[in-house]
């Protein structure tokens, strides 16, 4: 079995409930990649090779006395995520756009995206997705160049080119989901405007009218000093993927670094940003 290809899934169970906030904000500063709030309490998912960096008795030792963590773990196979997907993954509509997958029946909505998603992260079932694809089609993309980051299935990317985009890069960490967006653009149409990449912030240049992050808080952070660098004046950033109680720390690290807060919007505590950058 490939290593790469393996997530290992923690199962934490929290009492009282209340306590997952509390979790969650611990979960959030080490290498788990997604998690997936449940009734009793939250599902962290992380890279099994990452594992060995994260020490699950420290982490729970931070959490006040009267919280009580369990928890379980398991593998996750590359294989089981396919299964997983081709056996719940429903078509949805986004605004006027269906959403759906090779298998599906064909749109009915004026437009559609026909996304595969094999083990990346984007099908436009997550409120982030969502959120940031509501946000997206209130925006003019004539013309526009556009970056992707983290771009997943390749979706967001997409849907900037069936709004007018012509330059489009899509750039992920996991080379599966470069492959994913590759052939998500094929099926759309789009590959002649659309170049996906294998990396990290580092390995994109030029500059942009538009950029998607759909990431995670701490990445974000990171990041967004290099997004200023990367926008032209008067440029779009659309951020989401954190929580509403993250907004306010996003948007100090964005003034600092030339972005400006014009609109939001929130769904399920999940949040989308639009920033415009300004290089006075």
């Amino acid at each position: 079995m490939d290593l790469n290809n393996t997530y290992i899934e923690i199962d934490f169970d929290v009492s009282p409930t209340e306590g997952r906030d509390i979790l969650l904000a611990l979960l959030s500063s080490h290498q788990f990649e997604s998690f997936l709030e449940k009734e009793t309490g939250i599902k962290a998912y992380v890279r099994k090779d990452n594992l060995n960096m994260i020490n699950l008795e420290v982490l729970t030792n931070n959490i006040p006395s009267n919280i009580v963590v369990s928890h379980r773990i398991a593998e996750i196979p590359y294989k089981n995520w396919n299964q997983k997907w081709e056996s719940s993954f429903d078509p949805i509509v986004v605004g006027d756009y269906t959403i759906r997958a090779p298998f599906h029946p064909k749109k009915t909505t004026a437009n559609e995206l026909i996304i595969e998603p094999k083990m990346s992260f984007g099908t436009g079932h997550h409120q982030t997705t969502k959120l940031i694809m509501n946000t997206a089609m209130q925006i003019d993309f004539e013309n526009k160049r556009v970056l992707d980051m983290g771009c997943g299935t390749g979706i967001l990317g997409i849907l900037a080119s069936h709004l007018g985009a012509k330059g489009i890069m899509a750039v992920d960490i996991e080379p599966w989901c470069v492959e994913n967006t590759v052939e998500n653009a094929k099926r759309n149409g789009c590959e002649q405007f659309l170049e996906a990449c294998l990396g990290d912030i580092d390995v994109v240049d030029g500059t942009y009218d538009i950029i998607f992050a759909n990431i995670n808080r701490n990445t974000l952070l990171r990041h967004i000093p290099k997004y200023s660098q990367q926008l032209q004046h008067q440029g779009i950033l659309l951020l989401s993927g954190f929580y509403v109680k993250d907004l306010d720390e996003i948007t100090q690290k964005c003034l600092q670094n030339g972005l400006s807060l014009e609109s939001q919007t929130s769904l399920d505590e999940w949040v989308c940003a639009k920033y415009v950058y300004s290089d006075s």
